[in-house]
């Protein structure tokens, strides 16, 4: 009895492995991805401006904006902005920011860092990208 139900199980349900797929789900390309990698709370603020304020451009896909920051001291830090794909990563601004900054310069500096942003996509990412396929 054992050993029919063996033979039931290895008939029916092995080949039923090999048939159904790993992952049943639809898989959708992300078009774009902000990181916030930033550590104080002036560099937070910076990052959800930036996101307020970005517009992906139509036509370009796969691409990742890293916002990071580097402590120079308690009142200040370095943010930077990198703009890539998961291989390479180019640093396209960086700015000086402290705590002390206003809502306006804080937005005048998100909105410089999107216009840098935008240029190096339009201009050198999709030139990057096409040497790449070529490879």
């Amino acid at each position: 009895m054992i050993d029919k139900l063996k033979k039931l199980l290895i008939s029916v349900v092995v080949p039923f492995l090999f048939i159904t797929p790993a992952y049943s789900g639809t898989y959708q390309d992300i078009d774009y991805l902000i990181v916030d990698n930033t550590v104080t709370p002036w560099g937070h603020k910076f990052a959800r401006v930036f996101q307020e304020i970005w517009k992906s451009p139509s036509g370009i896909k796969g691409y990742f904006i890293e916002i990071g920051e580097e402590r120079v001291s308690v009142r200040q830090s370095w943010l930077y902005i990198k703009v890539g794909d998961t291989i390479f990563k180019y640093k396209v601004y960086e700015v000086l920011l402290k705590p002390t900054m206003s809502d306006s310069d804080m937005e005048r500096l998100a909105l410089s860092a999107a216009k840098r942003s935008l240029r190096f996509l339009l201009e050198k990412y999709i030139v990057l990208k096409s040497y790449e396929s070529e490879l």
